[in-house]
Order: structure tokens, then sequence, then C-alpha cells
């Protein structure tokens, strides 16, 4: 018991291999499953990304409190962020089937045509694809990440309002 709460009090170790561990978890399942993700998930995948990133970012010795604070602040905005996304894919996922949205054109061919904020809000207003779920272990996918991204947020924000020791 007294490891795992040494590990809970490492932000950069948690940060960091949570979002890579799901964003490998995920492109395991992309790639042995064969579960294709929807834009919703993908975003989902960045989101991750950025907090494992800033996660990286907190394992530099000698940071300033003031950068260790401001990259606890982005990791709970990404959190919040990807909490979000992951909120409308499950409201996507729970509509009844005859309000479901119907299906966009792949990401690919929505980048090739569309300007950037136009890609964006469809991607966010979600479509068919992202409603559907094949796989489920208690919770789907977007469910997990939901929970992982409330449990990153508390803790990203616990390290951000937690007062530093005096020196």
């Amino acid at each position: 018991m007294n490891i795992l709460r040494k590990i809970l009090l490492l932000p950069p170790l948690v940060n960091c291999g949570l979002g890579i561990g799901l964003i490998v978890g995920a492109y395991i399942f992309e790639i042995f499953g064969y579960y294709d993700p929807c834009p919703l998930c993908i975003l989902q995948r960045w989101s991750f990304g950025l907090i494992a990133l800033c996660g990286a970012l907190l394992i530099i010795p000698g940071l300033f409190l003031v950068l260790k604070k401001a990259l606890f602040f982005l990791a709970s905005l990404f959190s919040i962020g990807g909490g979000v996304i992951a909120g409308r894919q499950i409201y996507l996922q729970n509509l009844p089937s005859d309000q479901v949205p119907t299906c966009a054109p792949p990401m690919d061919f929505l980048m090739d045509t569309l300007p950037i904020f136009e890609v964006i809000q469809t991607v966010l207003l979600g479509d068919g694809n992202c409603a559907e779920y094949e796989w489920r272990l208690i919770f789907n996918f977007a469910e997990w990440a939901f929970i992982f991204f409330i449990f990153l947020f508390c803790y990203n924000l616990y390290f951000l309002l937690k007062k530093s020791p005096k020196i």
C-alpha cells in the first residue's frame, strides 16, 4: 500500500503513464480488435496525449513553481476538454436510434474539403459513427475515457491547489 501511495504522489508518472497507456491501449484495440475509432475517439486520444505531454514536461528537474502550476492547469484543462468530448459521445450513444445524427464523411475527406473550423464543428457535433459501440467491459470506451478524464482532472486540480512546502 505504501508503494501505491508513493506512485500516486508522483504527478509526472501518473499523467504521463496514464496518458500514454490509454493511447497505447486504444491502438491495441484498433489494430488487434479491428475497432475503427470515430472522430470523437481520435480527439479523446489527443486529449490524453496532451495530458501525457504535460506529465513529461513535469519530469524536467528544476522547474519553477509557476511553470509546474501552469502544467497542472493545462493538464486540468485538457482533462475537461477530453471529458466534454467523451460526454458528448456518451450522449450520442444513449440517443434513441431515430434521433442519432446521420454519418458524416470520413475525416480525411473533411480535412481536404472544409476549413478547419468547420471540420472541428462537424467533429464535435458527432455523427452516427460516434453513436455506435462494439465493445463493453462494464463500460464502453467512451465511458471508460470519461472516468479517466474525471480522475485526471481531480488529480491535477489537487496538485494545482496544493500549497508548496516552504523552503
